[in-house]
């Protein structure tokens, strides 16, 4: 199978049932040129960031596709090497890390290396195992979902190295691993830290009980947005 200058193996067997068509195929590529994909992605469903594109890098995919072709489901895993999300600065958006951990921003974001496991139906899709380095910004990880209308629900984690004078305060030296959550669409993300993940896990570690955790972080979440609870 060729898309412009990329080269994936198509395999596997299709039956007719009635007026649907079942699939059962399997896709895998390596080393694939992302300029060369980058075209099929709308007819994929698959959007970026408003104003971004990707550029540069290699894609490689082992997946699985089975099921009716109107309820494809599609499985297995999807990664980058070296590629640059264009016109899409990921450290601005993670401005609040920013201010936390000191990240710096920049026009463009590099991604060194990308995986993760992917399902794909048409309710939406499921990523697990996200891992994500970038260069100027460190090592992100967790999952997610992105549903039918692209809206993103993603509990992530970022690991940085440490300059930001909050997390200094609460005595986090040296590369600090920051929870955050990924909201908003698909066209248009929204990043922020999970800032009761942050003094739960900081107030777990000192007295040993989650539920002050998370009430100090419940606390915090509320000063910093700038709201208080009802009584």
């Amino acid at each position: 199978m060729q898309i412009g200058k990329a080269t994936a193996n198509l395999s596997g067997t299709y039956n007719l049932r009635g007026d649907s068509v079942l699939l059962n195929m399997k896709l895998s590529g390596s080393n694939m040129p992302v300029p060369e994909l980058a075209q099929l992605l709308p007819a994929l469903g698959i959007v970026l960031p408003a104003g971004s594109s990707l550029q540069a890098g290699t894609a490689h995919a082992n997946l699985i596709m089975e099921g009716p072709v109107d309820r494809l489901t599609t499985a297995g895993t999807v990664g980058l090497d070296n590629a640059r999300l264009a016109g899409f600065d990921l450290g601005s958006k993670l401005a609040a890390l920013e201010r936390l951990a000191g990240i710096r921003g920049g026009p463009n974001t590099e991604i060194q290396t990308l995986g993760a496991s992917v399902r794909v139906n048409p309710e939406g899709t499921t990523a697990d195992d996200i891992k994500l380095v970038a260069p100027t910004i460190g090592e992100l990880s967790g999952g997610g979902i992105i549903s039918a209308n692209h809206s993103l629900d993603f509990k992530m984690r970022a690991t940085l190295h440490t300059s930001g004078a909050l997390m200094a305060a609460l005595g986090q030296k040296g590369d600090t691993s920051v929870p955050f959550l990924i909201q908003g669409t698909s066209e248009n993300p929204s990043f922020r830290p999970d800032m009761r993940g942050i003094a739960s896990e900081k107030l777990k570690g000192v007295t040993g009980n989650s539920d002050i955790g998370k009430a100090a972080g419940s606390l915090l979440d509320s000063l910093l947005s700038g709201k208080k609870k009802e009584k």
